[in-house]
């Protein structure tokens, strides 16, 4: 009872206190303040409720903060929740967005309505209704996602025609940027032949010349050749700095390919898949095929040998191979030990390396430092560490030399090392070749795929690294930043990389310096300078840039610069999933990012497409979008077909594929129709010149293809990357390849690129990912792939896998049997093959030598009997009669009554 009455009279306290204060607020000076600030608050409310423009003010909270002191500050004292004055500023306060939200929508609405006759014609065409919107929204920054062929020129055409009709905006204050000089004269003629508009077009590579022939009244030289110098430098500066020449082989010999560990990899199998991509041939047999070893009578082979492509089966095996070579060792893979085993169930056995004039042998093993093979299932991981005991054993039967390595030697960069070691403890002597002329031979080729591609990496690297305003110095802090690298292999790999790629940086910034000229990322550069210096005057209202998606570090802060000086409103338009010119500088995190480097937007979208069918974008979709870091869209379509996609199989005859294909087209289309060939490369048109068939003929407008069967269609070719804006009739992609140099190319994600972007982006093939999604949406109607049988690309792969579309096998021998996958790498195909010399036939995986699995018995492919192990049940005989045994024997003694 005393508790009760204690809280009773502690309450009643509180109470009467707390009625004093507000009483005492209500009777001090502050109120008169407040209620002034209110009543100002309610004007300018009301004021701004009258306006009859799109109120920008909806994410630039400053009138909103403005009076939130005063608002939390009201809102303490409880009293004034029970006064109508009070209790109307805290509504409105408190609804301020959605108010404006409201009163934003009101406009649009309206203008929709007032506007309707210019919506309906902008060139002869009705805008949709997502266009129409894109146009009105009229906030400080305005993002405009668009998708493949939904009409973004067009929509831009009508803001620009809507601002100086409606809005009385002159031409003059309208920044209106696209990247090429093709598509900026068609927009420019779109806009002032056809709307009626005049108004002029820019490139960034003509705004920032005008910015700085309106500061220097001078037009300076620019000149745009980073590719050709750096073809130059190869050809003249290698060969007389030994030095720079060994850099180059240490790199193409050993860190040209990133070995990448399962843990990398959401599946065993996707592991695998990227293993195949890689290139195993030697050094030594590049230089033999090459010429090298013939031309200079190295004693590395026996001369009365021909010799054959030598391809080793991993990473690691390449990395031993091509040291031993590098360094005059003499060496025979898999050569066959003097000795058999007395287990007649065994394969001959054949030791990764023997160097002869040693008598030594050399075993690779793929395994982690806990000895584990995570890369394979459970049962062959068994059996692979059986085997390793296995042949130190039987070597020490032998009393043979093995010197052992393993695979995380690799991973922590200490291979070549280690490797060094053992064999200078073993006796093992020196006797290097010369690298000038295995560069020569082997690489210093005009066609060498690898030096070029390496080539463009380089360009790539010096193109971003400009972008972001960095000099020859900063190579040192980069240099720093590689420290930091997890893994050891990446370490030394990014640390070699900077050292090759800065004398080519300085090179370069030599040779415009010295023929007084400037590149486009130095003028763009300048450009921002003299804007940040407020150098010249500017006036613009409106900056609207189209394919935004790529904008580079450099072109947005001269973007940017001329906001923050002139306040104009900003509206970028674009389409992230079609981001594909890193090579040239752009950097996707510019767009996918877009408030941390703008600030508060707006974001429209227009999803209706007008090329592609329903169906055919629902599936590119969601391929693209297997990417979370790119934004959603839902893309629409009014038009429909079935199977928009068709995947067309191959034993590796390419040009018969493409025949039926062409074939099929010209059943529904006939003989005259259009038909685009893309490739991932340039150089995948190649194939064609093998065929009496077809002629390939450089014309104006590109790369056309005469086929003599039907000459009347019109075929041409494109890179993936040159076909973006193109549409097509029908398209046939013609590299469905799993190779390095395929579609993915293994080569265009390359981590060293992470230095000089603002955010790599860690989904793997990302860039890719988006060409590929490019090439599939060139169509009107179909998109053919062609791909070999048993080496698909992996986005081929994941195109049948997740989105179930079904290769054609029109074009396939040997198709009676059922695919079956080798349980060992799991995404090779176990095929028949015949032994050498033999007429004895056995089951072996489409990957050798990649993978060497083998089953002594062809009858698994028909019988297809699967052990719980993985392994397959094969026919045997015995003591009773006939069994089924399985593969996997001795690891599993499954077996089954015949």
């Amino acid at each position: 009872m005393e508790i009760i009455i204690f809280i009773t009279v502690c309450f009643l306290l509180y109470k009467a206190v707390d009625t004093s204060n507000r009483k005492k607020y209500l009777r001090s000076e502050h109120v008169h303040q407040d209620r002034n600030k209110i009543e100002v608050f309610n004007k300018k409310l009301s004021s701004l409720l009258m306006m009859e423009n799109y109120y920008i003010t909806i994410d630039d909270t400053s009138f909103h903060e403005e009076y939130s002191s005063l608002f939390h500050k009201l809102k303490k004292h409880k009293i004034l929740d029970k006064i109508e004055f009070y209790t109307n500023f805290f509504e409105a306060y408190e609804q301020f967005q959605q108010t404006i939200k409201q009163k934003n929508e009101q406009f649009i609405q309206s203008e929709l309505i007032a506007h309707k006759n210019l919506f309906d014609n902008i060139d002869g065409k009705a805008l949709d209704i997502q266009q129409r919107r894109a146009v009105i929204v009229d906030n400080i920054n305005n993002l405009v996602l668009a998708g493949a062929g939904s009409g973004k020129t067009l929509t831009i055409a009508a803001k620009t025609k809507y601002l100086v009709e409606t809005k009385n905006i002159k031409p003059e204050d309208i920044l209106l940027i696209s990247f090429t000089k093709k598509s900026s004269e068609e927009m420019a003629k779109r806009i002032s032949e056809k709307l009626n508009v005049d108004i002029q077009v820019k490139t960034f590579h003509k705004l920032g010349l005008d910015l700085i022939v309106q500061k220097y009244n001078k037009r300076p030289e620019i000149q745009s050749n980073l590719g050709n110098v750096i073809d130059e430098y190869f050809s003249n500066t290698v060969y007389k700095n030994n030095k720079y020449l060994y850099m180059i082989i240490e790199f193409f010999s050993y860190y040209l390919q990133i070995p990448k560990e399962i843990g990398d990899f959401e599946s065993l199998d996707s592991y695998h898949e990227y293993q195949m991509s890689l290139d195993y041939e030697t050094l030594m047999s590049k230089a033999s095929l090459a010429g090298y070893i013939d031309k200079n009578k190295t004693d590395m082979r026996n001369d009365k040998v021909t010799f054959k492509k030598e391809r080793v089966r991993s990473f690691e095996e390449l990395i031993i191979a091509n040291f031993l070579f590098l360094n005059g060792v003499k060496y025979e893979y898999e050569r066959v030990y003097p000795y058999e085993s007395p287990d007649k169930t065994k394969k001959r056995y054949c030791p990764d390396f023997y160097l002869s004039d040693y008598d030594i042998y050399i075993e690779h093993f793929g395994i982690n430092e806990e000895g584990l093979c995570p890369q394979y299932s459970q049962v062959e991981s068994e059996k692979y560490q059986q085997d390793m005991k296995w042949k130190r054993t039987f070597h020490k039967e032998h009393n043979t030399t093995l010197i052992e390595t393993y695979s995380y030697m690799n991973s922590k960069g200490q291979l070549i090392d280690k490797l060094d070691h053992l064999l200078k403890s073993h006796g093992v002597m020196y006797k290097p070749v010369d690298r000038k002329q295995v560069f020569e031979s082997v690489f210093n080729d005009k066609e060498n795929r690898y030096l070029n591609d390496f080539k463009k990496l380089i360009s790539t690297f010096v193109h971003l690294f400009k972008s972001s305003g960095y000099n020859s110095q900063d190579f040192k802090v980069i240099d720093k930043l590689a420290d930091h690298e997890e893994k050891d292999f990446l370490k030394i790999r990014s640390k070699l990389f900077f050292r090759i790629v800065r004398p080519i940086h300085e090179h370069y910034q030599n040779h415009l310096t010295k023929n007084g000229f400037i590149d486009f990322n130095d003028m763009i550069n300048i450009a921002t300078y003299i804007v940040s210096t407020n150098e010249v005057p500017l006036s613009y209202k409106y900056i609207i840039i189209d394919e935004y998606q790529d904008i580079s570090q450099s072109r947005y802060k001269l973007i940017k610069a001329i906001k923050d000086k002139t306040k104009a409103k900003l509206l970028c338009v674009g389409d992230d999933w079609q981001s594909i010119y890193r090579f040239a500088g752009s950097d996707i995190s510019l767009f996918s990012d877009f408030e941390s480097y703008y600030g508060p937007y707006e974001l429209n979208k227009i999803e209706k497409t007008y090329r592609n069918s329903q169906e055919l974008i629902d599936i590119a979709g969601k391929f693209v979008m297997q990417n979370k870091m790119q934004l959603r869209k839902s893309l629409k379509s009014d038009k429909n077909r079935n199977n928009p996609i068709d995947i067309i199989g191959h034993s590796g005859n390419k040009i018969k594929a493409l025949e039926y294909t062409l074939q099929k087209i010209v059943a529904e289309f006939g003989m005259k129709t259009d038909i685009l060939l893309i490739g991932r490369n340039n150089f995948d048109v190649n194939f064609l010149s093998n065929s009496e068939n077809f002629q390939i003929k450089m014309e104006e407008k590109g790369m056309m293809i005469a086929y003599l069967k039907y000459p009347t269609l019109k075929i041409s070719f494109m890179s993936a990357h040159r076909s973006k804006g193109i549409e097509a009739t029908n398209v046939i992609v013609v590299n469905g390849e799993n190779d390095k140099l395929g579609f993915p190319n293994k080569t265009s994600d390359d981590p060293v690129l992470s230095y000089v972007l603002t955010k790599l982006d860690p989904f793997e093939y990302a860039e890719e990912r988006r060409l590929f999604y490019v090439a599939l949406t060139r169509t009107k109607n179909k998109t053919y792939i062609l791909s070999t049988n048993m080496n698909e690309s992996v986005f081929v792969k994941e195109l049948m896998r997740k989105q179930q579309i079904r290769m054609n096998k029109t074009n396939l021998e040997n198709t009676s049997h059922e695919r079956l996958n080798c349980p060992k790498c799991l995404v090779g195909i176990l095929t028949e093959r015949r032994a050498a010399n033999s007429k004895k036939l056995f089951v072996g995986c489409s990957n050798y030598p990649n993978c060497d699995y083998t089953v002594p018995s062809t009858s698994i492919l028909t019988e297809n009997k699967k052990c719980s192990c993985g392994g397959y049940l094969i026919k045997r005989k015995g003591q009773y009669g006939e069994f089924f045994g399985c593969s996997n024997y001795p690891v599993c003694t499954h077996r089954l009554k015949a």
